[in-house]
């Protein structure tokens, strides 16, 4: 079979860690050249010359806790070259959990998407009850969300790890507004910090309480509350910085607010910084003095003229 001369070979070989029916697609930039189902260990691809992106993804459906991740290349195509290249299919990470509205009822037939931080997008839609499963996920760290008409989630930033389920519950509490519901950008897969707030004095979880994250002059960048374990994720937007401070405040369960800050915080572009367990000081405030002087209310009785009838 001839080929023409300003074309090359790619000799892909597909190193699954199970067996699997894959699909590889080639990009040329931004554009989709071509893509074929791949059922031997070896393929040829015939390609011009010039620089290809390869993605190699399973078959299986994004439902099978058994799919494997996908996987990225990029080759540089030479004429009248064969370019060898090993495309692995590690085991993929596995969301799962259930989507409840604010009421909470169960979300039936939600769309449950996590972006990851290169701009891939996985979908999966829950079943009749609310239960979801989005299996084959690369072990990096994703921006995860549910939509349901005009409602949807609000983003959360996980790092799955492959073959590892993960549960994750989704609560729609936002309205979709028409700017998004016509083609705005979707938030993008930022770095974010999450870690545990615990009491100092009972080491209990401490719920409810605020965690901020702000620059090096002090402007709020992210803002969130712990969940009932005492767990948060704060961020999932933010730039590669440095300089920064996590701020943590008491919730409800205190009278006089206290407050611990974590200084000389940095991060990388789309990563999750782990912070382990913060621990929450409970400071003894002075007692407020009693206000003695404001007026108090008094009963004052009150006579009308007698009318003969």
């Amino acid at each position: 079979m001839q080929h023409r001369t300003d074309h090359g070979t790619i000799r892909l070989r597909l190193l699954a860690a199970t067996p699997c029916v894959a699909r590889v697609a080639w990009y040329a930039g931004d554009r989709l050249v071509g893509q074929r189902r791949l059922w031997h260990r070896e393929t040829d691809l015939i390609l011009p010359e010039g620089r290809w992106t390869l993605e190699v993804t399973d078959e299986r459906s994004a439902h099978d806790p058994a799919r494997l991740a996908p996987t990225r290349l990029d080759v540089q195509v030479r004429a009248g070259w064969s370019t060898p290249v090993d495309a692995v299919l590690a085991r993929g990470a596995v969301l799962t959990g259930f989507v409840a509205d604010a009421a909470p009822r169960l979300a039936r037939f939600a769309t449950v998407t996590a972006t990851t931080a290169d701009g891939r997008t996985f979908s999966v839609r829950a079943d009749g009850l609310g239960a979801y499963t989005l299996a084959g996920l690369p072990g990096t760290t994703c921006l995860v969300r549910a939509a349901k008409g005009t409602l949807r989630s609000a983003p959360v930033v996980v790092e799955p790890l492959g073959g590892e389920p993960r549960e994750l519950d989704l609560v729609l509490t936002e309205t979709s507004t028409a700017t998004s519901r016509t083609g705005a950008p979707e938030p993008r897969v930022g770095a974010a910090f999450a870690g545990r707030v615990l009491d100092e004095g009972t080491g209990t979880a401490s719920y409810a309480a605020i965690v901020e994250v702000r620059d090096s002059r002090g402007v709020l960048l992210g803002r969130t509350r712990t969940d009932h374990r005492g767990r948060f994720v704060v961020g999932g937007d933010l730039p590669a910085s440095s300089g920064l401070t996590v701020v943590v405040k008491s919730g409800p369960d205190r009278i006089a607010v206290d407050e611990r800050r974590l200084r000389g915080l940095g991060c990388r572009e789309a990563q999750l910084v782990d912070l382990g367990e913060v621990s929450l000081p409970r400071v003894l405030h002075d007692p407020r003095p009693a206000r003695a002087s404001l007026p108090r209310a008094t009963a004052a009785a009150m006579s009308l003229p007698a009318t003969r009838v």
